[in-house]
């Protein structure tokens, strides 16, 4: 298995807590599952994409949440990244596409509506080829937002602080998925 695979099975067990969870995912009193990586990119529309994410592994926020994002933002990003080769490579950025007030504001709508719930139970992942997108929306008079999307493997959605996993989700995945797939369609594997 590959590592970056591994480290997904293992962050996803710690957050059904078979492991002691550490602070790649954990789940709080308040029912919201928490994920925080390190280090942290921050996603700024304006700059558009990063061209590299190889020092990176999510992003930062000024945005504590819960929902995942505030409403009403003027304008997006997704970028796209992979699949990467091999663990010691980064992905390559794939896709650019920027989003006017109407299609933020529609991606925005879908994050904000996905259940926040820890992970339950058990899941069975398909394999993660490492393909990230980020995802950045700008608001007037506050920082921009920034959201981490796992789009192979265990697919999960963050802030950096707290997220929302694919498995048992249909608000991932029927709402987001398809969304998000509609404005910037994925990369391939």
């Amino acid at each position: 298995m590959k590592r970056a695979g591994l480290v997904a099975v293992i962050t996803f067990i710690a957050a059904l807590g078979a492991v002691p969870a550490g602070p790649a995912a954990a789940s709080t009193a308040a029912g919201v599952w928490t994920v925080s990586r390190s280090p942290k990119v921050r996603v700024v529309v304006a700059s558009g994409c990063p061209a590299s994410l190889r020092a990176y592994q999510d992003v930062v926020n000024t945005f504590p949440g819960p929902p995942l994002v505030p409403p009403h933002p003027t304008a997006g990003i997704i970028c796209r990244y992979g699949p990467a080769t091999n663990t010691t490579t980064t992905a390559r950025l794939e896709r650019r596409t920027r989003l006017g007030r109407v299609e933020a504001g529609t991606l925005s709508t879908v994050v904000r509506r996905l259940s926040l719930a820890p992970p339950t139970g058990t899941s069975s992942c398909p394999a993660d080829f490492g393909i990230v997108a980020l995802i950045g929306f700008s608001y007037p008079g506050r920082a921009d937002v920034g959201l981490w999307y796992q789009a192979s493997g265990c697919q999960t959605l963050d802030n950096g602080r707290i997220g929302s996993f694919e498995g048992g989700n249909p608000s991932f995945y029927n709402a987001f998925l398809n969304t998000i797939d509609r404005l910037s369609p994925p990369v391939g594997r």
